[in-house]
């Protein structure tokens, strides 16, 4: 505890607001150190793919089993892998548990410029959203290929278990997550949407795909788009809806929870979860997430933290 008298003696003591500033900094000083060892365990891995410059960060625990599973994070706009990193809590998850972590790299709009986060944004690419603008001469972008990519180069250094290889995103990042895990399913043991603007159908996946959504109703992502595809429910209930369909589920579940409501697919092919988690009151965010400021207005007491919660769902798979 830090005491009143410690840095400006009596003045500190008058002053609450001063006080208050000189705990939140003694605070910030004992998470950073308590971060540092964790950050030296993260790796930079240049990549190109396309002609374009896309390396990923990877984070491998100092302890880990002869072969951990793998859980690869991507952001939504204007992320970068330092920033996934940084951001969702994903290090200290795979620390005490004991799994890799891969921080993959979005591309900015236009390519012939650097990025920033006003006028030349990251993304992942899909159907119907953003579209990067080329360097002359230059090849796509392309996003599918980039994270097989980045998957082929994890499974040749690493060694996971090939069968807990999982994909999480966030926002833009989960629409590139589901397209990727319905083309490659073969590669992919389980996914985590959380508020997904998913405009475009996955296709029929080779085999099926433990799902689990995550979404507020207070998100502008919320409303569809059906004037982009008219044959697809892109509100987040018909993406979840969809992936029962396209992982052969039969029945249908709802229930209330502390939180919002759990819909759950039932008899699915293979038995895996297909799950959707709404949330009351919940925006756009990741509660549990640096920059996330839902649990301080809503759930002090009893707070929410997505990222542990997806890695619960992840571990609860059993391997096909």
């Amino acid at each position: 505890m830090l005491s009143n008298f410690s840095l400006h003696g009596k003045k500190s003591a008058r002053n609450p607001a001063l006080r208050k500033g000189l705990q939140l900094l003694f605070s910030a000083a004992l998470a950073l150190a308590a971060v540092q060892p964790l950050w030296a365990q993260l790796q930079n891995r240049p990549l190109v793919h396309n002609g374009y410059s896309r390396p990923y960060l990877i984070f491998r625990p100092a302890q880990l089993p002869p072969r951990p599973a793998v859980v690869f994070m991507l952001g939504g706009i204007h992320s970068t892998a330092e920033s996934e990193a940084q951001n969702f809590g994903w290090t200290g998850v795979a620390t005490r548990n004991g799994f890799i972590v891969v921080f993959p790299s979005p591309v900015r709009t236009n390519l012939n410029l650097p990025i920033n986060r006003k006028k030349n944004i990251t993304f992942w690419e899909m159907q119907g959203s953003r579209t990067h603008l080329l360097t002359p001469g230059g090849m796509p972008v392309d996003d599918d290929g980039y994270l097989m990519a980045v998957l082929q180069d994890v499974l040749r250094r690493d060694h996971p278990d090939r069968k807990r290889i999982f994909f999480v995103g966030f926002s833009s990042g989960s629409g590139m997550v589901q397209l990727f895990a319905a083309r490659h399913s073969k590669y992919v043991s389980g996914i985590v949407a959380v508020a997904p603007p998913l405009m475009e159908p996955p296709s029929k996946p080779a085999c099926p795909v433990p799902v689990l959504y995550i979404h507020g109703d207070n998100d502008e992502q919320f409303s569809g788009f059906e004037t982009h595809s008219p044959h697809f429910a892109t509100t987040p209930h018909g993406n979840w809806v969809t992936w029962g369909y396209l992982d052969g589920c039969r029945v249908q579940t709802a229930a209330k929870t502390d939180w919002g409501v759990r819909l759950s697919w039932e008899s699915c092919k293979n038995q895996v979860p297909v799950i959707a988690d709404f949330v009351a009151h919940l925006g756009h965010e990741w509660p549990g997430s640096f920059d996330s400021d839902w649990n301080q207005e809503h759930r002090p007491r009893h707070p929410l933290d997505f990222t542990v919660i997806a890695w619960h769902f992840l571990a609860g798979i059993r391997p096909q």
